[in-house]
């Protein structure tokens, strides 16, 4: 991908990767795998975080939770939960209907 991911671009992938899993969930760190397959990223968003053993690209996945209470958020719009227990994210109808508002890539 040409520059920089950006946090917004995650998102419709994201729903897509929980909304092909059963039940419509995903773990984060599974959302992570599948992302960075999608995205392979490079330069700067695959370089590891100070002091950390991920990657700026994946903590960029991480934000899509640490995020939640932004109002552009998938969460806060609807279209998907996040179950902090078992750190899953589930697609919920809501976020199926957007999804099949989305034009296919």
């Amino acid at each position: 991908m040409a520059g920089r991911i950006r946090e917004r671009d995650l998102i419709i992938p994201a729903l897509r990767a929980a909304a092909s899993r059963p039940g419509g969930m995903i773990t984060t760190t599974e959302l992570i795998a599948v992302l960075a397959d999608e995205f392979a990223p490079d330069g700067q968003d695959a370089d590891i975080l100070d002091g950390r053993h991920d990657t700026y690209f994946s903590q960029k996945v991480r934000n899509l939770v640490s995020h939640k209470a932004s109002s552009t958020s998938m969460f806060n719009k609807g279209y998907a939960v996040h179950s902090p227990g078992n750190e899953t994210i589930t697609i919920t109808d809501a976020g199926r209907a957007f999804l099949a508002q989305v034009p296919d890539e």
